[in-house]
């Protein structure tokens, strides 16, 4: 044998044995899996939240309409403007008010002249009665003396009884007209507190929030009826948020929770709040939504803490906020810690009677009865059947299904109760492969994260 051919046998059996060796090592010949990603399961602090978005507004802010009609013929502050309590901010012109004011308090005057006349007269009538009076007991006297008839003595008593029923009539004459008095008295009273209403002065200390009119205007109100919304004063001092929750996430929200609001003007900061009131929806809106079939909404109110935002109030800026600028919060309703718990994407669900029918689909060589069998099988799938799983990465590359219990979860992890122990790798990805591709004994590639989205990108 030539030393040629030995030297390609030499060659040959070891390129051999370098291929052979390179397939135990699985370099070569190795079936590739499916592309997935994996993490284990580890203890985290959960924080379950509800996220809402609403609006920032004063916690204290009151409308000012007024009491009465007219024209705005006096105007003291602009919006933003600070004020004290019983500050005048603006005057209001109603002639109607003045002229019932000089109508009533003419007959003030017209009563008051009244009682002065009965008075006046009075004291002419109380002198004919005293003249009647002392008649009457002379000529008694001489009755009784037999100095004079009968006739004469009962002229006198009959005189005597006239004055004094002149006398009593005067008297309730004047006690009426000084009723009258009181009466229109009252009435001019009345009217000036109505004349007074036309200044309109501030509630309380705080700031114009809202300015809705202008000098020359007309405003409508009555004592009856709210008026025209003139104005708001706010209270700077302390904010809220309200937000709307939906009907779904208002039994998870509680008065105490915590809340971490984001303010869109502030872009990089986070406030803290604190859940201090639940509203129920209005009569209205609840009756619009249920006519509408939309999700009833209801107003959570999160005062702001001045400690989150204090570093904000500067010289020239004494609050940091205005009213109806737009806000997030994430209120947390349920904290646990120390707790296993997998990213949100390795939990998805199967139907158990799926898995049954495909166990017994392998064993049928009939595709089409096999085929039939599973439309009828899903027809009767129910939510009885729906099961929560992850996959666990194996050894041998190939995951298993495990059925898991579940309980809160954040915005990416969630709480695992039972079916899993720590340590444990389970399958986070792509989405779509976890949720609706992977099988129990599926062969997998575990690949990066983010070496697995740049090859998504590439393709």
């Amino acid at each position: 044998m030539s030393k040629k051919l030995i030297w390609i046998i030499v060659g040959l059996v070891v390129v051999i044995g370098v291929i052979i060796g390179l397939k135990k090592a699985g370099v070569i010949g190795k079936e590739e899996g499916i592309k997935v990603t994996v993490e284990a399961v580890q203890r985290r602090t959960i924080i379950e939240t509800v996220n809402a978005s609403g609006k920032v507004y004063p916690e204290i802010e009151v409308k000012i309409s007024p009491d009465v009609s007219g024209e705005i013929v006096e105007l003291t502050v602009n919006e933003g403007d600070t004020v004290k309590r019983g500050q005048v901010l603006a005057r209001i012109y109603a002639d109607i008010l003045n002229s019932q004011r000089d109508q009533v308090a003419a007959g003030v005057s017209q009563q008051e002249a009244q009682v002065s006349n009965s008075t006046a007269q009075s004291a002419a009538i109380k002198a004919t009665l005293d003249q009647a009076e002392t008649q009457y007991n002379r000529q008694k006297k001489l009755l009784e003396e037999k100095v004079i008839s009968r006739l004469e003595f009962e002229q006198a008593e009959q005189a005597f009884k006239s004055a004094k029923a002149n006398y009593n009539a005067a008297m309730e004459g004047i006690k009426s007209a000084k009723a009258g008095v009181q009466s229109v008295q009252a009435q001019l009273n009345r009217a000036n507190k109505d004349i007074g209403r036309t200044l309109i002065t501030s509630p309380m200390d705080g700031v114009i929030s809202l300015l809705a009119i202008k000098k020359g205007e007309r405003v409508a109100g009555n004592s009856f009826n709210v008026g025209t919304e003139m104005m708001r004063v706010a209270d700077m001092r302390s904010f809220e948020v309200r937000v709307d929750v939906g009907e779904n996430d208002i039994p998870k929200v509680k008065l105490g929770d915590t809340a971490i609001v984001e303010v869109d003007a502030y872009t990089s900061r986070k406030f803290k709040g604190i859940v201090y009131k639940i509203a129920n929806p209005s009569t209205g809106n609840a009756l619009a939504a249920n006519a509408s079939a939309e999700v009833t909404n209801y107003k959570v109110h999160i005062r702001l803490l001045q400690e989150s935002y204090k570093d904000l109030v500067v010289p020239g800026r004494s609050f940091p906020f205005r009213p109806g600028m737009t806000a997030s919060a994430d209120i947390q309703t349920k904290s646990k810690y120390n707790v296993l718990s997998v990213p949100l994407n390795a939990v998805t669900t199967r139907d158990s009677k799926e898995d049954q029918k495909e166990k017994k689909d392998e064993k049928k060589t009939d595709a089409k009865v096999a085929q039939v069998e599973k439309e009828s099988q899903k027809s009767v799938s129910s939510d009885d059947t729906i099961e929560e799983v992850v996959f666990i990465l194996q050894a041998d590359n190939k995951v298993k299904k495990v059925k898991v219990k579940t309980a809160i979860q954040d915005l990416n992890n969630i709480e695992v109760t039972e079916g899993l122990k720590e340590g444990d790798k389970v399958v986070t990805g792509p989405y779509s492969i976890v949720s609706k591709m992977l099988k129990e004994g599926n062969l997998v590639t575990v690949v990066e994260k983010d070496k697995l989205f740049e090859e998504k990108k590439k393709d």
